[in-house]
């Protein structure tokens, strides 16, 4: 809470209007209560801001001493009694009127001081909040790059996972009883190649890898195809090989289409069809009914 001294000290600027909205609430209501000396000052005060323009001189008004003289004269009575009475209270105004109105002077300097350290701490918080933002901008971005990293390794993990789950097919597949090996050779056209497929008809699938296949152009593809005693080529999947040549298929055995005579390679158009229509560049007999 505000003590009188506070409020004593804060009259000065309160005259001068440079308190703000909570110092001049504070002023106001120390006054309200009562306070004598306080009022008084306040007056005295207000007397000096009324003589003394609102901008800084460099020297008192030159005027000053003879407005103050006949403010004085002005106030004398005509009774001579009365006037010899009154005479030394005019020279105790004139007395007090010219420190005072240093005083104003000064007064008007330390509002000016207290403005200008007003604006350097509101400059000062301007900078703060200006360097606040630029750090949570540059945390944001950091957050940014942090959420790429973890999305990256998301599908690092997705990936490796998809790679787990292929071995254990292919881990299925090899275990199995009953498994078979189809070796396939390149056809008289193609060039040198080389293919294995690893059958399991116990449990309908098979693992197909190709060796030394050279690569296609975009808008074509590598179709595996089983020959079945029934309804001859059928689909078994599709697949580009990577920059070593190496290719790979995991297929379905199909039921109800006989036993599976041979597996052979074609290339075809880019997502295959349902009938081989390119030239076959793999071959290989099963030697084992499924």
């Amino acid at each position: 809470m505000t003590n009188h001294d506070d409020i004593q000290a804060d009259l000065p600027l309160y005259a001068l209007g440079s308190l703000d909205a909570e110092e001049r609430r504070a002023v106001e209501q120390h006054l309200a209560e009562g306070c004598e000396s306080c009022a008084r000052e306040l007056q005295a005060w207000r007397e000096v801001v009324g003589m003394v323009p609102l901008e800084v001189p460099d020297a008192a008004p030159p005027d000053l001493k003879g407005k103050l003289l006949a403010r004085v004269r002005a106030e004398q009575p005509d009774d001579p009694a009365r006037a010899r009475t009154a005479a030394p209270l005019a020279r105790r105004r004139i007395g007090w009127a010219m420190p005072f109105a240093a005083a104003a002077l000064a007064l008007l300097a330390i509002a000016t001081y207290r403005e200008i350290g007003w604006r350097a701490e509101q400059a000062r918080h301007v900078q703060l909040v200006a360097g606040l933002r630029s750090a949570l901008d540059a945390a944001q971005g950091d957050l940014g790059k942090v959420s790429a990293a973890l999305a990256a390794r998301e599908n690092d993990v997705s990936a490796l996972r998809a790679a787990l789950a292929g071995a254990q097919e292919s881990l299925s597949i090899v275990q199995a009883r009953g498994l078979s090996l189809v070796s396939l050779k390149e056809t008289k056209d193609a060039p040198p190649a080389a293919g294995h497929v690893l059958l399991s008809p116990p449990t309908g699938r098979a693992i197909f890898y190709a060796f030394d296949l050279p690569a296609v152009a975009a808008d074509k593809t590598y179709e595996l195809w089983w020959i079945t005693e029934k309804d001859g080529p059928v689909r078994a999947g599709i697949f580009h090989p990577d920059e070593r040549g190496l290719g790979r298929v995991e297929a379905s055995v199909p039921s109800g289409a006989g036993a599976i005579q041979a597996a052979a390679v074609t290339v075809e158009n880019a997502g295959g069809v349902p009938k081989p229509q390119g030239p076959m560049v793999l071959i290989g007999t099963v030697g084992t009914k499924s």
